[in-house]
C-alpha cells in the first residue's frame, strides 16, 4: 500500500513534534526537580516514593541561600562577569574587524590558530595559568579570574563577531569613505550600529560562560569573601559529606535565573550571531 505524500508529511511532522516534546521533557526534568526541592521542607525532600508535587510550600531554603551565600557571592560573580564581558567585547570587536576587512600576512593561519585553541580542554591550561598568576602575585584576586576568563572567551567572541561583520556589505563602508570619512570613523559610525545584535550576542555568551564558571574560580580564589556564586554555594556541603540540599538547590537556582533571563530576552540576537558565524 502506497502512502500519500500528504499523509507521509503529517506522520513525519507528528513524529518530529513527539521527539521535540520528549526531548524538552527530559531536559526540563532535572530543572523541575531542583525547583521542587527548593520549595520543599527537609522532611519532604526525600519522601518515598519521590514526587515533584509540593505538599507544604516553604521559603526557608531561599532564606538560607540569601543569608549565607547569595548576596556577597552574587556581587563577586556580577563584578567579574561584567568586567570580563566589557574587556572581551572591546578586544574582540577590533580583532574581528581586522580578520574580516583587512588583508595582512598570515591572516587565515592566525585566525585558525585562535579558533584551534578552543579545542583544548580548560583543564590543560589551568596549571600554566596558575603558575603565571603566582609569579605576578595575582592569585586570590579578581584580576586572576578576569585574565583567566579572557583566554577562552575572546576567541569565541572574535569568531562570532567576524561572522557577523562578513555578512555586512562593504559598500556601506566604501560609501562612507567616499564621503570623506576615514576608516576609523566609518567603523564607528557605520559598522558598529549595524553589528549591534552581534555585539549583544557575544556579550551575552561571555557573561553566561563566566557567570557559571567553576573550575578557575575554585582554583584561583581561596578568600571566602572573594568567591563567586558557583563556588560559594559549596558552603552548603559539609566537611563530613552532609549536604543541605534545600540551601544548595536554592543557591543553584539563583545561579541559573540570570542565565535563563538573558537567553529568553536576547535569544534572537544570539541565534542570529551563531548563524552568521557558521555561514562565514
Amino acid at each position: 500500500m502506497k502512502i500519500k505524500p500528504s499523509l507521509k508529511k503529517k506522520i513525519s511532522r507528528t513524529l518530529l513534534y513527539f521527539l521535540l516534546i520528549l526531548t524538552t521533557f527530559l531536559v526540563s526534568l532535572p530543572i523541575l526537580w531542583m525547583i521542587s526541592f527548593v520549595f520543599k521542607p527537609a522532611y519532604e525532600q526525600f519522601k518515598t516514593p519521590p514526587t515533584l508535587l509540593i505538599e507544604n510550600l516553604t521559603l526557608e531554603n531561599f532564606e538560607k541561600a540569601i543569608k549565607f551565600a547569595a548576596l556577597r557571592y552574587l556581587f563577586n560573580s556580577f563584578l567579574v562577569s561584567s568586567v570580563t564581558t566589557l574587556l572581551v567585547i572591546g578586544v574582540s570587536i577590533f580583532s574581528a574587524y581586522c580578520f574580516s576587512r583587512l588583508n595582512f600576512f598570515g591572516k587565515k593561519k592566525l585566525f585558525y590558530m585562535i579558533i584551534f585553541t578552543q579545542a583544548f580542554p580548560l583543564a590543560s591550561i589551568i596549571i600554566p595559568l596558575y603558575k603565571l598568576m603566582y609569579s605576578l602575585h595575582l592569585l586570590d584576586t579578581y584580576f586572576s579570574l578576569i585574565i583567566a576568563y579572557l583566554t577562552f572567551t575572546v576567541p569565541t567572541a572574535v569568531w562570532l563577531l567576524r561572522g557577523f561583520i562578513l555578512r555586512i556589505p562593504m559598500d556601506l563602508e566604501y560609501a562612507a569613505l567616499l564621503d570623506g570619512c576615514d576608516r576609523i570613523n566609518a567603523f564607528i559610525r557605520i559598522l558598529l550600529p549595524v553589528i549591534k545584535p552581534g555585539i549583544i550576542a557575544a556579550a551575552v555568551y561571555t557573561f553566561i560562560i563566566t557567570w557559571q564558571e567553576f573550575m578557575f574560580a575554585l582554583t584561583f580564589i581561596s578568600t571566602p569573601d572573594l568567591k563567586t556564586l558557583p563556588v560559594g554555594i559549596l558552603i552548603f556541603v559539609g566537611q563530613l559529606g552532609l549536604v543541605d540540599w534545600g540551601g544548595l538547590m536554592a543557591s543553584s537556582l539563583i545561579v541559573c535565573i540570570p542565565v535563563f533571563l538573558l537567553f529568553l530576552i536576547l535569544q534572537k540576537q544570539l541565534v542570529s550571531a551563531l548563524t552568521g558565524a557558521f555561514k562565514a
